[in-house]
């Protein structure tokens, strides 16, 4: 059984989500080849029809490189020249462009065969917008236990802490709650 998906709002960092607990245990959700159209789908990205290891090997690739360019963002260092290069490599790819179905609905489509490049284009313009335009301090990582993923505070306030607050900040909350009631009792 495959671990579910989990998203935080930001396409680029949504794929560094596919790994979880990486600061403790990494565990890997791009097992297989089959596992990257099951995210893109679930991301509203166009889907290869056949997905090959090389295809699994190009998503990893990217996404390690937007993780560490987001960790040199959060930690105040310049990013990685090889990591810029891979990001701006695919975001010159063509984007996917919505297409109006008969029924009215809209699907977001390629050209056929591009489907791989154009989602990873997506991906990396996001990263490209990301790290360009967001202010000092606004890209975090989750200070929630055991959780390093990395997410994007668009809060009114910039005070966010968690990944998630129902996730993490649950879990933190409600450990303190309990603390202070033992305390208190």
């Amino acid at each position: 059984m495959s671990i579910p998906f989990e998203f935080g709002g930001r396409l680029a960092l949504d794929l560094t989500w596919t790994v979880r607990f990486r600061a403790v245990l990494p565990t890997e959700l791009l097992v297989e080849p089959a596992d990257v159209p099951r995210w893109l789908e679930a991301v509203g990205l166009p889907v290869p029809t056949r997905p090959s290891n090389s295809d699994l090997s190009e998503v990893r690739y990217l996404r390690e490189a937007i993780h560490r360019a987001a960790t040199d963002v959060i930690d105040g260092r310049a990013i990685d020249r090889s990591d810029t290069e891979l990001m701006n490599r695919w975001a010159s790819h063509p984007n996917p462009f919505p297409v109006l179905t008969g029924d009215g609905s809209l699907r977001v489509a390629s050209p056929s065969g591009e489907e791989l490049p154009a989602a990873l284009s997506a991906i990396a313009r996001d990263a490209i917008e990301l790290f360009a335009a967001t202010p000092a301090g606004r890209l975090r990582r989750c200070e929630g236990p055991q959780c390093s993923l990395l997410f994007h505070d668009d809060s009114r306030p910039g005070s966010r802490r968690w990944c998630n607050t129902g996730r993490c900040g649950n879990k933190v909350n409600t450990k303190a709650y309990r603390q202070r009631r033992r305390d208190d009792g």
